[in-house]
């Protein structure tokens, strides 16, 4: 426990000089803290200071300099600062970064003074879930946000040849939390099989008992010449590239360091089914059994799970959310640069129109279900559709227009991406799709137009707009237009979403010469979030006065599928 006495002045923030960040973390020193890479990113904009040290002189000393305290960990230190400091009074912004140990194993959170804190900030959705079912009124008090550990993908890449599905990488502390039990039981049964496997275990024994009872199953069970221990690893990044699985027994994590860097350096994940794996890693790759982890490595393929990383856990987007969190000036989103990298990294995989997070199965279900309502919106407008003319706006690859092109509708498509644009052009081939944001693209008035799961996607409101008026333009009089929407209540931290309420479509739509004929609320089963259908139709008859704005069609719209 940090030590007690009387709390010194603070220093205001100064106007005449960079900003400095005071990062505390009283676990971790700072060649190994999880603050590493938020570190360097903030660098050239920030005076820093990293302070690891449970004394009261250096923590103080770091307060009272810093206009960011960045408090890591909600342990001891950050209940001791924001009971004893008004740092909030002192123009000072404090952030409190909470992984899974303190909610898990401890009653910190609970004491903590949250009404002298700025942001929170949750490393994993499933640890977020937990805190907030113990303290249900913490977003009333304090600003919350999940910004997940980012993995450096340009340092964790595939080696020049794919690793060796026989080689099994174990990565973590040897402690009870890592369950390296259950590995010793997994990899018995491997070698029963084929005398190929071994185990590379890297990481430290930290924890005396569970090194002795290591010790002594490998004797028992015979695995001495089929596992190794290397002890902490400098250069994990080298290490892992030979490897072509990755085991990990863990008990629980907030987020799991070790299971992203490996599958963005092509190994084959095997995870066992902690509480709130699924909500981060892939369905397929979690186990709960030791039948089903021997099933899954042997079935193991190299480079599949690279994608799933860089799409959904890279360092950028990490580093981005916490520029935003902090009010750093960056670059505006790059919609075009993101999703032509997304679908060229996930080239043929659902995944790339669909969840990166749930599995090709899981989305093709949702998908399913998203186009049932689809189709039941469009053949009550238009019961005979043949001849009929659709514009899929963001058409991705083309899984949904070839719906619509089933019924009878003649199709044009519109995305970004020329990877998307050319599957759907295979999908479709009686289809026209086009290589362009969709507002660029000149059409004669069409009976109908989709816009689905794409307006979330244009980040800027004033674009936004534009390219709802631009969809509304595209529309013969008495057509339909369908927008697929989430409206989830509260602000995304990914920097490709933006979520807009439903009664600022009202607002917007109410001059576009459209009326909002029905608003369809439904489940995904597979997402377990509700998906909102908006559907739209034109008056038979142009109104004056319609938005000068459908003059310019040259304003482009960052949107995507």
């Amino acid at each position: 426990m940090i030590p007690q006495t009387a709390s010194p002045p603070l220093v205001p923030a100064g106007a005449d000089r960079r900003p400095r960040i005071a990062f505390i973390d009283t676990l971790k020193p700072r060649e190994i803290s999880f603050l590493r890479d938020i570190i360097a990113f903030l660098e050239p904009d920030y005076d820093i200071r990293f302070v690891h040290s449970r004394q009261e002189a250096p923590l103080i000393e770091a307060i009272s300099w810093a206009d960011i305290v960045w408090l890591e960990w909600c342990l001891e230190h950050a209940v001791w600062a924001t009971n004893k400091f008004d740092m909030r009074a002192h123009g000072k912004k404090v952030i409190v970064r909470l992984h899974s140990t303190e909610v898990i194993d401890g009653r910190m959170p609970h004491q903590v003074k949250w009404s002298a804190v700025d942001h929170l900030i949750f490393v994993s959705e499933d640890i977020r879930d937990e805190l907030l079912r113990q303290m249900p009124d913490l977003p009333k008090r304090v600003h919350c946000s999940v910004i997940s550990n980012g993995i450096d993908c340009d340092r964790f890449a595939p080696g020049a040849t794919p690793g060796d599905p026989h080689r099994i990488a174990w990565v973590g502390d040897i402690a009870m939390k890592k369950n390296p039990m259950l590995a010793l039981q997994i990899l018995r049964r491997l070698v029963d099989r084929d005398t190929g496997y071994h185990l590379h275990v890297a990481g430290e024994a930290n924890c005396p008992r569970t090194a002795r009872y290591l010790r002594h199953l490998i004797d028992a069970m015979d695995l001495g010449r089929f596992i190794t221990f290397y002890g902490r690893i400098a250069d994990i990044d080298t290490w892992y590239r030979d490897k072509g699985v990755l085991l990990s027994t863990t008990l629980y994590e907030s987020f799991g360091m070790n299971i992203g860097e490996a599958m963005a350096s092509g190994c084959w994940p095997v995870v066992h089914d902690y509480p709130g794996a699924a909500k981060t890693w892939p369905a397929e790759a979690l186990f709960a059994t030791v039948d089903q982890a021997v099933e899954r490595v042997l079935h193991a393929q190299a480079n599949i799970y690279r994608s799933f990383i860089v799409g959904r856990y890279s360092l950028t987007r990490q580093t981005e959310a916490v520029g935003r969190l902090l009010g750093r000036e960056s670059n505006a989103f790059d919609a075009k640069r993101y999703w032509t990298e997304r679908h060229d990294s996930l080239k043929g995989s659902i995944r790339s129109v669909g969840h990166i997070g749930m599995s090709e199965a899981q989305n093709l279900q949702d998908y399913a279900l998203n186009a049932d309502y689809v189709r039941t919106a469009l053949l009550a407008k238009f019961p005979k559709p043949q001849g009929r003319v659709l514009f899929d706006a963001g058409c991705g690859t083309g899984v949904v227009s070839a719906v619509c092109a089933e019924l009878g509708f003649q199709v044009i498509g519109a995305d970004f991406s020329e990877t998307a644009v050319s599957q759907a052009r295979t999908r479709v081939p009686s289809g026209t799709f086009i290589a362009q944001p969709f507002d660029q693209v000149r059409l004669p008035p069409v009976d109908a137009v989709l816009c689905l799961d794409v307006l979330f996607h244009v980040v800027d409101d004033t674009a936004w707009r534009r390219g709802l008026e631009m969809l509304a333009q595209n529309l013969k009089p008495d057509g339909r237009l369908l927008v697929l929407e989430h409206f989830p209540g509260t602000p995304s931290d990914a920097s490709h979403v933006r979520w807009r309420s439903l009664d600022r479509y009202r607002e917007v739509i109410a001059g576009l010469n459209l009326t909002l004929s029905e608003v369809i609320t439904y489940r995904l089963p597979q997402l377990g979030a509700e998906k909102t259908l908006l559907v739209l139709d034109k008056v038979a008859a142009e109104v004056p006065g319609v938005s000068p704005a459908f003059a310019d069609r040259n304003i482009a719209v960052a949107a995507a599928s």
